[in-house]
């Protein structure tokens, strides 16, 4: 079985958010001496995520001195 995949428009501010929700659900875990349910998902989106909002940060400073 495959997973299926998706493509979202997200904002810097949406894509912080689940930053925060990921980061959030990993001290938990630790306050309560356990391991994160999926925690290495969980760790492979958040990094996914942030290389996502690099690359398209870049990109957009890429353009802007194009631009200029």
């Amino acid at each position: 079985m495959t997973d299926k995949k998706f493509e979202f428009d997200l904002t810097q501010e949406q894509v912080e958010l689940i930053n925060t929700l990921i980061e959030k659900e990993f001290q938990l875990a630790s306050d309560m001496n356990e391991v994160p349910y999926n925690g290495t998902k969980l760790i492979g989106l958040s990094s996914y995520l942030n290389f996502k909002l690099g690359f398209w940060k870049g990109r957009e400073e890429l353009v802007k001195v194009e631009n200029d």
